[in-house]
């Protein structure tokens, strides 16, 4: 099931996205918003789906999928292909990979929706592109066995971590250029985890005005899944709508000097869920 959060002109609600349209389950179901969905399990939704839809894709304004997270997490430099395009900038020896997830925070109003621009600020021009696969948290728990950690998750989704490269390399914390307003984007959707019956058959490609930058295939990955989850349980205690963001690979625009720029157009997309599209706007 895709699950959308959007806004139209009374208000926000969320649905399920079908060919069809829209179904609006704010309205239908009764149930607040997409995190409360995945708390009360997706089966209690599938009544709802064989009614009539009530929007279309271009009624309705795309939102991040899930408003509300408690702790959205980036994992920094979690595949190979990109821990090594950037070893000898970052002075790292090639091959000699992190022994503990790198964690970073970001903060709900540093990405937009689907088809919202990301802004490139005013104070830089170093404004970059990483897509990821987003992982949405939809059983909470603490100190989760790595065994059973993939039972945690309630669904997947596109993210823009869009990066402020100089503000990230101002410090060896790279909070501030991760968290800039509207630098990054969520969604288009939230796909139930019930639809992905192997998550390592996931993959994900980037484009900037149609041209593939990124590739990402499982294997490249440094931490699973699995790890990722059951090691950052170990820090937080994980809750229903948590977002980890969980790596970048090669082909990141610092390493050519392609920044973004205004006009640009960022695409995200895991042939499974769909695709984020983004307009790059310049910032006032």
């Amino acid at each position: 099931m895709k699950l959308a959060t959007f806004q139209v002109d009374d208000g926000i609600s969320w649905g399920a996205v079908t060919d069809k349209g829209i179904i609006d389950l704010g309205k239908k179901s009764g149930i607040t918003d997409i995190k409360q969905g995945l708390k009360e399990g997706v089966r209690h939704l599938e009544e709802f789906l064989s009614g009539d839809t009530d929007w279309s894709a271009a009624d309705v304004k795309f939102l991040p999928p899930i408003l509300d997270s408690s702790h959205i997490i980036g994992i920094g430099l979690n595949t190979k292909s990109h821990f090594e395009e950037t070893a000898e900038l970052m002075g790292r020896e090639p091959g000699v990979y992190p022994k503990f997830p790198r964690l970073f925070m970001r903060s709900p109003f540093s990405y937009v929706g689907h088809q919202q621009p990301m802004l490139v600020p005013s104070t830089s021009s170093y404004l970059d592109y990483e897509g990821e696969i987003a992982i949405i948290i939809g059983k909470e728990g603490r100190n989760i066995d790595k065994n059973n950690a993939l039972e945690h998750i309630g669904g997947y989704s596109c993210f823009n971590d869009g990066s402020i490269r100089d503000y990230q390399m101002h410090s060896n914390q790279v909070t501030a250029g991760k968290n800039f307003a509207s630098s990054g984007a969520f969604g288009p959707w939230l796909l139930t985890a019930d639809e992905v019956s192997d998550p390592n058959n996931l993959s994900l490609t980037t484009r900037v005005n149609g041209e593939v930058r990124q590739r990402l295939e499982m294997d490249d990955l440094i931490f699973s899944f699995a790890e990722l989850i059951s090691y950052i349980s170990q820090i937080f205690p994980l809750q229903v709508g948590d977002v980890i963001l969980t790596g970048s690979p090669e082909g990141v625009g610092a390493i050519s000097n392609r920044w973004l720029q205004q006009g640009d157009t960022v695409e995200v997309t895991i042939p499974q869920i769909g695709t984020l599209c983004n307009p790059i706007q310049q910032d006032n």
